[in-house]
């Protein structure tokens, strides 16, 4: 959504207002933004009512009849976690660790247009009940691993966890403790501007009800899958549209090859937004959408561009498509290294 914004931006020298406010792209700007996630709170909000009603043995029935809209989650949801009285000790514990974060979410969210400095301040000091030694979140994270005989909690991606669950033996005791470290780990702390939010939650439900975090219903990978496809679809597009070549026989050559996926809809939003007019100002501005989508890393050591996607670009490679033919025509390349993005000029 937010790319076919920047391409029309680059197409008519301007940037539309309201603009989208990009997921987690935290720095308020001084125009007028609007969400890329609608109603995103609000359904925030309705879960944590689900939740919390479940708590205080209401029947799903009520709730169906409240959020129609709902009454999937809403099934599951009691279906997973079955009847309030037969929770153990720990399930509850759980729950309590899981709508501290889910609470949060329901006041806060980084899908919304940056909050002032004091709204900061809070959202700061609540981060740090929720994830750091001393708040409530670690203080029920500690209660867990007591009453579970689990060792101590540690985020999913910390070291420590991966340490810890490789000296539990017990398979039920390591998908329990998983279900913890997840928990604990929020959507990577609070950031519930992530693609995955709900999915996540729905997990977290999911593992306390039924010792496993993932639920067979729903096919793994489809999100990443689906996003790679995205990307691949504008990578190739800009990388096509800066060498010049026309978008029809662009499309007549991958009618013979078969990706898997077609990236069609998006090759051609990436013509049609920039247009046949040409530049420097214009190539030089999707010279750089088309590094950051390939390119653009998390942190240091987490590409999030295509480059992570590099079963792609393996089988891209294969069928003799090439996604930096122009970026290699302008540096004078003769190769470089596709897993980690590093050129190397000949």
């Amino acid at each position: 959504m937010t790319v076919d914004e920047l391409l029309n931006a680059i197409g008519r020298g301007k940037l539309d207002e309201p603009s989208f406010h990009n997921g987690c792209w935290c720095p308020g700007m001084w125009w007028k933004q609007r969400t890329t996630q609608p109603s995103h709170m609000e359904s925030m909000r309705r879960i944590h009512t689900v939740l919390t009603g479940y708590l205080a043995a209401e029947g799903k029935e009520e709730f169906v009849k409240r959020y129609p809209y709902a009454e999937g989650f809403i099934n599951r949801t009691y279906e997973w976690l079955g009847p309030v009285d037969k929770l153990t000790d720990v399930q509850k514990l759980m729950m309590k660790r899981m709508l501290l974060t889910i609470d949060f979410f329901t006041r806060n969210s980084y899908t919304m247009n940056f909050p002032s400095s004091d709204d900061i301040e809070q959202q700061m000091a609540e981060g740090k009940d929720l994830f750091e030694d001393g708040g409530r979140g670690t203080s029920l994270d500690e209660e867990i691993s007591k009453n579970a005989g689990l060792p101590k909690i540690y985020p999913w991606w910390a070291e420590e966890f991966k340490k810890s669950l490789d000296k539990i033996d017990d398979s039920q005791k390591r998908e329990l403790y998983k279900t913890c470290a997840h928990i604990a780990s929020g959507v990577y702390t609070l950031s519930d501007c992530h693609h995955n939010t709900f999915r996540y939650i729905e997990g977290w439900i999911h593992g306390i009800g039924t010792d496993k975090l993932s639920i067979q219903t729903r096919k793994s990978g489809t999100e990443k899958e689906r996003l790679g496809h995205l990307l691949f679809g504008y990578v190739l597009g800009l990388d096509k549209w800066l060498l010049g070549i026309p978008m029809q026989l662009l499309l007549l050559d991958l009618g013979h090859i078969d990706l898997g996926f077609d990236p069609k809809n998006e090759i051609l939003r990436v013509y049609a937004y920039l247009g046949e007019e040409r530049t420097p100002v214009k190539e030089w501005l999707a010279a750089c959408l088309w590094h950051n989508l390939m390119y653009s890393p998390i942190d240091a050591n987490f590409p999030a561009g295509l480059v992570r996607h590099d079963n792609l670009l393996e089988d891209a490679g294969k069928a003799g498509i090439s996604l930096r033919e122009w970026m290699d025509s302008v540096l004078g390349n003769d190769s470089y290294n596709k897993s980690d993005g590093i050129i190397i000029v000949s």
